[in-house]
C-alpha cells in the first residue's frame, strides 16, 4: 500500500497540471473575447433603409507585417466607403503586437461573426476581408507562439451560414484563394479573390506593407471608383499588366458578383459615394 502513494502523487500532480492547463485555456479564450466583445461596445449608427456596413477584417499569418497591415488598410478604405469605421472589428496576428487586436483563429473568427450577426438587422451587409498566405482551399493561420492551422474555405462558408447575416461582400486576400468563390457564392453574396485556385499571387513579404491585390484593390482602385465591381475590375488590370512587367505569370484575380447583392451594394455606395466621385456616377 506504501508503495502506491508515490504513483497517487504523480497522478494527482498530473491532474492539477492538466486541470490549471485547462483553466490557462479557458481564460486565454475568454481574454479574446473580451477584446472582440470591446470592438463591437463601440459600435455606432441608427438603422439604415438601405442597410449598414459592418466590417470584420482577418489578418492569418502573424509572422510577416504585411497581412496586418493589409487588413488595417481594409478597415480604412471600406469605412471610408461605406461608412462602417465606427463597425468594424478587426482579428490581427501580428508578431509586433501580441495584445493590442483580438488574434485572428476559426474560434475568434466564429465568434465575431456570431457576435456581430446578433446586432446586424437583417437588411446589413457584412464586409469581411481575409489576408494571408494561401494553400489550396484554405488560408493560414499562424503567429508566435501558436501552431499554424489551415482555415478552409468551406469552414468560412460554414460559419457565414451559423452566424446568420445574410448581405456579405468576401474579399481573400491570398495564394490560391480563387477556391473559395464556390464554397461561398450564391445571390446574396459578393466574392473577391488576390488569385485564380490555381494560382499564386505575389507580394507577401515582412518587407512590405501590402500585397500587390492590396496595393491595387485597397489603396487604389477603391478609392478612386463608386462601385465595387469597377474596383475589382480596375485592379484586375493594374495587377496583370504589373505582373507581366516583372515576368511572373498572372495571378488573375476572381470576382463573383451575387445578383442580389450587387444591386443592394449599388444603393449604398450611392449614397456613401466621396463628393469627389458623385458627379460621375459611372466610375
Amino acid at each position: 500500500m506504501l508503495k502506491a502513494r508515490p504513483l497517487l502523487s504523480w497522478i494527482l500532480i498530473a491532474l492539477a497540471a492538466s486541470g490549471a492547463r485547462a483553466q490557462d485555456s479557458v481564460d486565454a479564450v475568454q481574454a479574446q473575447r473580451a477584446l472582440i466583445d470591446a470592438q463591437i461596445a463601440r459600435f455606432e449608427g441608427v438603422p439604415d433603409p438601405h442597410g449598414r456596413v459592418y466590417f470584420l477584417g482577418f489578418a492569418g499569418v502573424g509572422e510577416e507585417r504585411v497581412f496586418a497591415e493589409e487588413i488595417q488598410l481594409a478597415a480604412k478604405r471600406v469605412g471610408e466607403r461605406y461608412g462602417s469605421s465606427m463597425r468594424s472589428v478587426l482579428l490581427l496576428n501580428d508578431r509586433r503586437d501580441l495584445t493590442t487586436w483580438p488574434l485572428a483563429s476559426q474560434s475568434s473568427l466564429q465568434y465575431a461573426l456570431r457576435e456581430i450577426g446578433r446586432v446586424m438587422n437583417r437588411e446589413d451587409v457584412l464586409f469581411l476581408a481575409l489576408s494571408s498566405h494561401g494553400s489550396r482551399g484554405a488560408i493560414s493561420v499562424s503567429n508566435t507562439r501558436m501552431t499554424e492551422q489551415g482555415l478552409s474555405a468551406r469552414t468560412v462558408a460554414k460559419l457565414l451560414e451559423e452566424s446568420g447575416i445574410q448581405w456579405r461582400v468576401v474579399v481573400v486576400s491570398a495564394c490560391f484563394s480563387g477556391s473559395f468563390v464556390k464554397p461561398l457564392a450564391n445571390n446574396h453574396t459578393i466574392v473577391i479573390t488576390a488569385a485564380a485556385k490555381n494560382r499564386t499571387s505575389f507580394g507577401c513579404s515582412d518587407q512590405r506593407d501590402l500585397t500587390y491585390f492590396g496595393e491595387a484593390f485597397y489603396r487604389d482602385a477603391m478609392s478612386h471608383s463608386t462601385y465595387l465591381r469597377v474596383a475589382f475590375e480596375a485592379a484586375r488590370s493594374d495587377i496583370r499588366e504589373r505582373e507581366l512587367a516583372e515576368n511572373f505569370m498572372p495571378s488573375q484575380p476572381q470576382g463573383y458578383f451575387g445578383l442580389l447583392m450587387e444591386e443592394k451594394l449599388r444603393g449604398i455606395e450611392q449614397v456613401h459615394a466621396p463628393l469627389h466621385l458623385r458627379p460621375d456616377q459611372g466610375r
